[in-house]
C-alpha cells in the first residue's frame, strides 16, 4: 500500500475510506465507487456472520478466490472472510451470536467457519498475524466445545470466555515483557486467583457462582473462591488445591469453596469448605499440616475440624443445606445403626477429626454421627455405605503438582500468547495441553511447548479497547499509533 505525505486518519469510524484526494477526477471517483459497490453485491451472496462495529484506520476483507473489499462501520463480515487491519488502525467485529472481538493493528484474521443455528453451533477462527481481544457469545455457551481459535503452532479451546491472543515478535518485546498482575488492568479478574484445578472428572460435573452460568468442569479446569462444585448422578471428580490438599467428590454432591489462601502476601493461610449435600473424601495438604485450625469443613449440622487428616464425609437428610430444597427423609428408628439418609457421618481413615458440635473426637478408623437430635456420638461399626463411595480415595491419586499450577517468567520469545479475563481456555500443541483460568496466561513458542506463564505487561496493559468496552479507546491509542483524526475530504488517508 502506498503511504501519502500526510498520515492523518481521515477514515475513522465515520469514513471508512477517502475519495476526495486532490487531482482525482470525477470519472476516477465514480469508478472507485462502482468497484466498491460491485464488491459489496458479491459479498452479500455469501453467508453473513456479523458486521464491523467500529473501525479506526482501514481494514479489508477477502473471500477465497475473490478481490479484497474495503470495510467500513456497519459493513458485513462473512463466513470465510480473511480480515486485515493496517498498522495505523484497529477494527471491532460483532458476530451474529454475540461474540465480539477487537483486531489490533497489523492483524490478519480468518473466520473459517461460523454457524449459530440451534443444534449446529460452531465457530472456527484462525489468527495468522497480530492480535485480538475476544468476548465469546451464545455459541460458546450452548456448545462449550464448539469454539476454537487456531494458530500455526496450536489450537486454543474456548469455554465461554473473554481472552486476549497475540502472535508476538519484536512488537511485544518493545511494548514490555515484564510480568504484571492480571488484576492490575481493568477490568480486573472477576473471580480472583485460581485456588484449585480438576485432577480427574467423569460424568456431569459443573461449577457455579451467584449470578453466573454454570461452567462444565473437565480435567485441568480452574476453580475459585465462591465456587459451588456440583456433581450429577454417577459423576465424580478429584480436585487438587494449591497447598496440595486433595478432595474427591461423590455423585449427587454440592461442595462450596468458601475461602482459600495459601502463600499470599499479608494473608494467613486458610481453607474453608462447605458440604451442602452428598459425599466427600478429603486428604489435607500443607495448610492443614502446618496449622490444623486453618482447615475446616462446614455442614448444616456441624463444622468438622481436622488433625492432619484423611476422612470420608456423608451429608444427607437433615444435614442437607436448606437452600438445595427437597423434602426431608424420615428418621431411622434404629439409633445404633442409622441409615445414610439420617444425617452427618464422618469416617477417619488417617490422622484425627472432630465434630465442633459436642465436641466429639472421631479417632482413627471410627465413625462419628449426628442425626436429627443434634447429638454427636461414635458408632460401633463403620456403616456399609462407606464401602460403596464412588469417588477414589484422594491420597491414592498421583498429582503432578508442578504442572498443575507452575508458571514461568515470560521472556518475550516469538510465539502465541494468551491472557484469560473470564471463563476457561486450554492451549493444545501436539500431545501437551495447558489449561488457563481467570487471570492466567499461557505461551507456545516455535518448539510447540505449551506453558503457563506469569501475565506479561504487553497483554495486561494492552491499550486497545476490549470489544465490550469500546469507551476504552481514545487518546492513548492515538498516541500509540502516532496519528491524528482528520475529517473526511480534508486530507488523504494513510493507506
Amino acid at each position: 500500500m502506498k503511504s501519502f505525505a500526510n498520515p492523518s486518519i481521515c477514515c475513522a469510524a465515520s469514513a471508512p475510506f477517502c475519495l476526495s484526494r486532490p487531482g482525482l477526477g470525477r470519472l476516477g471517483r465514480w469508478s472507485l465507487a462502482l468497484g466498491f459497490a460491485l464488491l459489496s453485491v458479491a459479498a452479500q451472496a455469501q453467508q453473513k456472520a456479523g458486521e464491523i462495529a467500529q473501525l479506526q484506520g482501514m481494514a479489508t476483507a477477502q473471500q477465497p478466490g475473490s478481490a479484497a473489499r474495503f470495510l467500513g462501520r456497519g459493513d458485513q463480515v462473512l463466513e470465510g472472510d480473511v480480515i486485515s487491519t493496517t498498522d495505523k488502525g484497529f477494527a471491532v467485529v460483532n458476530l451474529a451470536d454475540g461474540t465480539r472481538f477487537t483486531l489490533r493493528p497489523s492483524t490478519v484474521f480468518a473466520l473459517e467457519r461460523f454457524s449459530h443455528d440451534q443444534g449446529t453451533e460452531s465457530a472456527v477462527m484462525r489468527l495468522l498475524k497480530g492480535g485480538m481481544r475476544v468476548a465469546t457469545g451464545l455459541i460458546s455457551k450452548r456448545n462449550p466445545g464448539g469454539v476454537e481459535l487456531k494458530v500455526n503452532t496450536a489450537t486454543i479451546g474456548i469455554r465461554g470466555t473473554s481472552f486476549d491472543a497475540r502472535i508476538c515478535g519484536d512488537d511485544c518485546r518493545q511494548e514490555g515483557v515484564a510480568p504484571v498482575a492480571a488484576a492490575a488492568a481493568p477490568p480486573a479478574a472477576s473471580s480472583g486467583p485460581v485456588v484449585a484445578r480438576v485432577v480427574q472428572a467423569s460424568g456431569d460435573v459443573a461449577a457455579t457462582q451467584p449470578g453466573k452460568p454454570a461452567r462444565p468442569l473437565a480435567v485441568g479446569a480452574a476453580l475459585y473462591e465462591g465456587d459451588d462444585v456440583r456433581s450429577g448422578p454417577g459423576a465424580v471428580a478429584v480436585l487438587g488445591f494449591r497447598d496440595q490438599s486433595k478432595v474427591s467428590v461423590n455423585p449427587d454432591t454440592t461442595l462450596r469453596i468458601n475461602a482459600f489462601a495459601y502463600n499470599r502476601p499479608q494473608v494467613s493461610d486458610n481453607m474453608a469448605l462447605s458440604l451442602l449435600k452428598g459425599g466427600l473424601r478429603v486428604f489435607t495438604g500443607l495448610i492443614g499440616k502446618k496449622t490444623t485450625t486453618a482447615f475446616t469443613v462446614t455442614t448444616r449440622t456441624s463444622t468438622i475440624g481436622i488433625r492432619g487428616t484423611g476422612m470420608d464425609i456423608s451429608c444427607e437428610g437433615p444435614c442437607v443445606d436448606e437452600s438445595l430444597g427437597g423434602a426431608p427423609s424420615a428418621a431411622s428408628t434404629d439409633g445404633a445403626n442409622p441409615k445414610q439418609t439420617d444425617g452427618l457421618f464422618m469416617f477417619t481413615w488417617q490422622g484425627g477429626t472432630y465434630f465442633v458440635a459436642g465436641p466429639l473426637e472421631v479417632p482413627l478408623n471410627q465413625v462419628g454421627f449426628i442425626g436429627r437430635d443434634g447429638l454427636a456420638r461414635l458408632l460401633a461399626a463403620v456403616p456399609e455405605f462407606f464401602n460403596s463411595f464412588s469417588a477414589p480415595r484422594p491420597d491414592q491419586i498421583e498429582v503432578d503438582w508442578d504442572n498443575l499450577f507452575a508458571t514461568v517468567e515470560p521472556n518475550g520469545s516469538d510465539g502465541i500468547y494468551i491472557l484469560v479475563r473470564d471463563g476457561h481456555v486450554f492451549m493444545t500443541s501436539g500431545a501437551r495441553q495447558v489449561d488457563l483460568g481467570i487471570g492466567e496466561a499461557g505461551y507456545i513458542g516455535q518448539l510447540g511447548l505449551a506453558q503457563r506463564i506469569v501475565p506479561p505487561g504487553f497483554l495486561v496493559l494492552d491499550p486497545f479497547p476490549l470489544p465490550d468496552n469500546l469507551a476504552q479507546s481514545g487518546a492513548r491509542v492515538f498516541r500509540l499509533l502516532r496519528v491524528t483524526q482528520g475529517k473526511p475530504g480534508q486530507e488523504i488517508c494513510r493507506l
